[in-house]
């Protein structure tokens, strides 16, 4: 007798208990996964592809790496480490630990920034960023004379999160120098003016990593998500096969083709205050022109890297803001103590976008302003007491 397929036997049986088949096969098909699951819901913390893709609002990206400043909105979270940065004790990236007190004969430097400056946007490591690396051309320099630096930098500040930090924490650390790197954050408040009294608060008044008032997307979204959202499982692994978005993180909106022109005054006092805090504590204050790609003449494949949606105005806007930025550094600034880093504009490769610098252009950045503060110091009638000399 010719034995049957299990198809033919399948066949044979009830309709209803071909159907229970079915559904037992499928169920002990489908354990695997859905044990591992219910393991990833357990072990792992929960991710929202909706949230990561910018589809909607959810916690606040910044909450991963940072903390809640009373007195700067936010800031590096003390002890974070991972790309070959770290964060030290008192909340400085990118810092070699140090005392508050300040030894004697130790000159003590302070650079204030944004991502540019943290080394943030495109990870450098900690002795990769422009500040550690000029600190280290100062001590060549300098041999005979000890410095120590502060990184006071971090991604999204702009002059208001840099001054909060300065009178509120910087200041007990006696700073001997100020560097200030700032630019293209500043451009964040030229096309939120009216708003400007509510800015790092949300639509209720209040300041937390809770959550965003509008959808951030920390990775590129995907048609396929919307099918993987439901999977705890399969958001991880298909975050894990992506890359985060570089630089600071937004979502695309229209570009205007001009900005308010009531920022630039803004910042005019932000750095008044800058200028005057730096006097009262004592410390000798330098203003950097940022350097950035976005330049005359810019061709429109360059173009293509700088996200002129993050502020939305366009290319012809951004270079008009710059030179207002740089505009009012001449105005408030002695001519002796402006860095001026443009030179290195425009040149892609001192670029990974529209600010921050790949490694060659940390080390550009470090040169000149190095050479600039070693002139302040070779001219410092302390230094000259001390009969420090350059060294080779």
């Amino acid at each position: 007798m010719k034995s049957l397929s299990v198809d033919e036997r399948l066949k044979q049986l009830p309709r209803r208990k071909r159907l229970l088949f079915h559904a037992l096969f499928l169920f002990l098909s489908l354990s695997p996964l859905l044990m591992l699951e219910v393991y990833v819901r357990a072990s792992r913390p929960h991710v929202d592809l909706l949230v990561e893709t910018g589809r909607k609002t959810g916690p606040n990206p910044l909450a991963r790496n940072s903390v809640i400043d009373a007195f700067a909105a936010y800031r590096p979270r003390p002890g974070l480490s991972g790309n070959g940065k770290t964060v030290n004790s008192h909340g400085f990236m990118s810092t070699p630990e140090l005392a508050v007190a300040k030894p004697p004969g130790v000159i003590r430097i302070v650079f204030l920034g944004g991502s540019a400056t943290a080394g943030m946007g495109r990870a450098l490591a900690d002795e990769e960023t422009w500040p550690w690396q000029a600190t280290d051309l100062l001590r060549v320099r300098f041999p005979e004379q000890q410095f120590e630096f502060i990184n006071g930098a971090f991604g999204g500040y702009t002059s208001f999160e840099s001054y909060g930090r300065l009178w509120s924490r910087i200041r007990f650390f006696s700073p001997d120098i100020i560097v200030v790197y700032h630019g293209w954050n500043e451009m964040y408040y030229f096309d939120n003016v009216d708003g400007i009294t509510s800015w790092r608060m949300l639509s209720d008044g209040s300041w937390t990593f809770d959550r965003s008032d509008q959808p951030v997307a920390v990775y590129e979204p995907l048609w396929i998500d919307y099918l993987l959202w439901p999977s705890q499982t399969l958001s991880h692994l298909r975050l894990s096969l992506s890359q985060p978005l570089e630089g600071e993180l937004g979502v695309s909106r229209p570009l205007a083709g001009d900005y308010d022109h009531r920022g630039p005054e803004i910042w005019r006092t932000n750095l008044r205050l800058l200028r005057e805090t730096a006097a009262l504590l004592g410390a000798e204050l330098f203003v950097a022109k940022q350097a950035t790609l976005i330049a005359p003449g810019l061709p429109p494949e360059q173009q293509a890297r700088a996200r002129y949606d993050f502020h939305g105005f366009d290319h012809d806007a951004h270079l008009d803001a710059y030179q207002a930025i740089y505009q009012v550094i001449d105005e408030e600034i002695p001519p002796e103590r402006i860095i001026d880093v443009t030179p290195l504009s425009g040149q892609p490769e001192y670029f990974h976008d529209h600010v921050h610098p790949t490694m060659e252009g940390a080390t550009r950045i470090a040169e000149i302003v190095a050479g600039a503060l070693s002139e302040y110091l070779r001219l410092r009638p302390e230094t000259q007491s001390e009969g420090l000399e350059i060294g080779d």
